[in-house]
């Protein structure tokens, strides 16, 4: 080891610790520590409740509803050759929603608790790994940063694994992190550190197909500042990277077989996502917390990564290449090859931005770090209020419109066919009218068609005019669900084979969703 890395106050530097400075902050007492650790877990707990009730579930929400139901033979075999996402989520949730129900609440609440641990693991790990007590503040105001952040709530109030990638993915940034600290300066704990990186990052790869990137980006990062920061043998370090990485494909390994499938199926997608390279900023704003927040914590990151490059150099290349390799390489990946880009994909990256933005507030002066928290809070409070008021899918009221107004005898037809999901979710058998989906209930799978967004839900095609024209025979009066009609069926064949029988007398917004009612003329 070098004479620098072997120096005792660099080494503490570079794990996020107290080095010896003028500025050196007091530590903070157990009790003082977990009460402040309770009351920022608490207030996170506390900014995700509000609408999580009153929201209808959206479209992707009533997917992991119907896949949660499936027996769990049917989920890992032929689930996986028409669904774009790993079992592993529904799988979970099919446990938790026997234990608690199937209401909204219920199956939201798993993702709220994922959240809210993610919050309380930012400080407690900082604690238990005995970073300091700067390290300590750090992660405390990293804490209330992120139960604050508006797409952490947003997403902790959703049934889908993003909130639950975000607890497993911070935790192998953390693994990580202490795995590198550990050849800086060792505490003796390097088994538990890459025990901990290899099987939470198995996890993070079971939660979504792109919890590859994820792993790509911090074992590039590991690497990367395992080579330039330290010196000596390299064979424990290759060891213990090395058991790591395969640990976390040991885990991950039944997946492959499944994602070589759905691979396969993805490629004959004419995919919904219009890719460009612009559209990175929206990574930024899932981490950041809300559009509002780019420049201000991107500011904030930037002299975080400054005081890293001063103080904790290997930590400035791993946390540099575990922030920004995940989203250069699925934007590339998606400029050349299949545009699956969204932003939502990298919301385990948000506590990783929070805990640079705290360390960025730390560096500042004194005195300009309660005028920078404040702004901070501040607009993470105008964000949260705007996601509070803002307007998801509506399928529970425009469901239950359509079952107060529809009359005996009238044919009611949706696509495309993954409507099926809010269908079955609000309005169960026998309490409402009967769907008839096109071209078929799902999943209609292996047709002559294009398929846009899953292989189980076709767009719809020339031929099925004369289906609809047959199915309408005899009705006086046809509704019409359809959802982004413009790529399901972008020449309008439906309703222009309605429209040139029937005249339109009502449409019911949805807001994602649209209901028309056709009668006879």
């Amino acid at each position: 080891m070098s004479a620098k890395l072997a120096n005792p106050t660099d080494a503490t530097a570079a794990g996020l610790g107290a080095h010896r400075s003028v500025d050196r902050p007091a530590p903070l007492t157990a009790a003082r520590f977990w009460t402040l650790c309770a009351l920022v877990t608490l207030f996170a707990l506390a900014l995700r409740l509000p609408t999580l009730a009153s929201r209808s579930l959206w479209l992707d929400e009533t997917y992991s509803a119907w896949f949660a139901a499936v027996p769990l033979h049917e989920l890992w075999t032929s689930v996986p050759l028409y669904e774009t996402h790993p079992p592993f989520y529904y799988t979970l949730l099919k446990g938790w929603t026997a234990l608690f129900g199937t209401g909204e609440v219920a199956m939201r609440s798993m993702s709220v608790l994922a959240s809210v641990l993610t919050v309380f693991l930012l400080p407690a790990c900082a604690r238990l790994a005995r970073l300091g007590a700067r390290a300590e503040r750090v992660a405390l105001l990293a804490a209330l940063f992120l139960a604050t952040n508006a797409y952490s709530i947003n997403f902790a109030q959703q049934a889908r694994p993003y909130g639950i990638q975000a607890l497993s993915g911070s935790l192998a940034v953390f693994f990580s992190a202490m795995l590198v600290l550990e050849f800086v300066r060792p505490s003796g704990r390097l088994r538990t550190w890459t025990i901990g990186l290899a099987l939470s990052t198995g996890v993070t790869m079971w939660l979504h197909n792109t919890g590859v990137f994820a792993a790509l980006g911090i074992w590039t990062g590991m690497v990367v500042a395992l080579l330039l920061c330290t010196s000596g043998p390299r064979r424990t370090q290759v060891l213990a990277v090395g058991l790591a990485g395969i640990g976390a494909l040991l885990v991950w390994s039944p997946f492959v077989p499944m994602l070589m499938k759905q691979s396969a199926a993805m490629a004959k997608l004419s995919y919904w996502i219009q890719f460009k390279p612009s559209n990175t900023i929206a990574a930024w704003s899932v981490i950041s917390g809300a559009p509002i927040m780019h420049y201000p914590v991107a500011l904030l990151v930037l002299a975080g990564f400054a005081w890293l490059w001063k103080h904790a150099r290997a930590h400035f290349w791993h946390l540099g290449c575990v922030l920004a390799l995940p989203i250069l390489a699925l934007a590339a990946y998606s400029f050349l090859l299949k545009p699956v880009f969204l932003s939502r994909l990298f919301e385990w990256l948000a506590p990783l931005g929070m805990v640079l933005l705290a360390l960025g507030i730390h560096a500042l002066r004194p005195r300009w770090r309660l005028p920078a928290i404040a702004v901070i809070l501040a607009l993470s409070a105008y964000s949260v209020v705007n996601f509070y008021r803002s307007q998801t899918e509506n399928w529970r009221e425009t469901l239950a419109q359509l079952r107060q107004e529809s009359r005996p005898g009238d044919l009611v037809l949706a696509f495309p066919n993954e409507i099926q999901m809010p269908v079955a979710y609000y309005m169960k058998p026998g309490t409402g009218p009967a769907v008839t989906y096109l071209p078929g209930p799902f999943p209609a799978l292996g047709l002559e068609r294009t398929y846009t967004g899953n292989s189980g839900a076709p767009n719809i095609a020339p031929e099925d005019a004369a289906r609809v024209r047959a199915l309408a025979e005899g009705h006086r009066r046809v509704w019409l669900v359809e959802r982004l009609a413009n790529l399901y069926d972008p020449d309008d064949i439906v309703m222009k084979e309605l429209g040139s029988r029937y005249r339109l007398v009502k449409k019911i917004d949805g807001i994602g969703a649209v209901i028309r009612l056709y009668e006879l003329p």
